[in-house]
């Protein structure tokens, strides 16, 4: 089971209805990218950084592609 699937059964176990669900997940979901981001740096990420990420994970990019920017 991928990390959506299993965000989205632990929200309906939780007892949110799809509507819930539907508006909250792409957050939560960016809230772990953003985090596996920073795991993958290896260290914390200035405001400019975290601001960065945000902005990328909006846009689409994957983790690996952030890093590499990030990296650079």
């Amino acid at each position: 089971m991928d990390t959506e699937a299993l965000m989205r059964a632990a929200l309906r176990e939780a007892g949110y209805g799809p509507d819930a669900i539907g508006s909250a997940l792409p957050r939560i979901m960016r809230i772990l990218q953003a985090e596996d981001v920073r795991m993958e740096v290896g260290r914390t990420l200035s405001r400019k950084e975290r601001e960065y990420v945000r902005v990328q994970l909006e846009i689409g990019l994957s983790v690996p592609e952030i890093v590499a920017g990030l990296k650079r």
